[in-house]
């Protein structure tokens, strides 16, 4: 969870108009890649919510089409540092003196 006082200041709630399949999970990716990208590219934070109450925020936010995704956007203040680990080492995040680690497993484990 962030710190006390950098919780994000904008939600971003993605809906689709059509039914979730395939194509619309490829586009709901895409979009929410470019806008984490260009939240970062201003100085900002993103990060993807994908585990949430569908039900209470289409009721609570009225809205027409069930959401799909929550794209939090804010300032925070920890630096944030990508570690390599082998594929079976784990992959929890940890912060240690303001740096958030986000262990990403190494290209060569993950190539076939």
């Amino acid at each position: 969870l962030p710190l006390e006082g950098t919780e994000p200041q904008t939600f971003i709630v993605i809906c689709s108009t059509i039914p979730e399949d395939r194509w619309v999970d490829i586009d709901l990716g895409i979009s929410a890649q470019s806008m984490s990208l260009k939240a970062t590219e201003m100085g900002l934070n993103a990060l993807c919510i994908g585990a949430f109450n569908a039900q209470m925020i289409t009721t609570t936010l009225a809205l027409p089409y069930p959401p799909l995704l929550i794209l939090a956007i804010g300032k925070g203040i920890e630096q944030i540092q990508l570690t390599e680990i082998a594929a079976q080492e784990s992959h929890a995040y940890y912060r240690n003196n303001n740096i958030h680690y986000v262990p990403k497993v190494k290209l060569e484990d993950l190539i076939i």
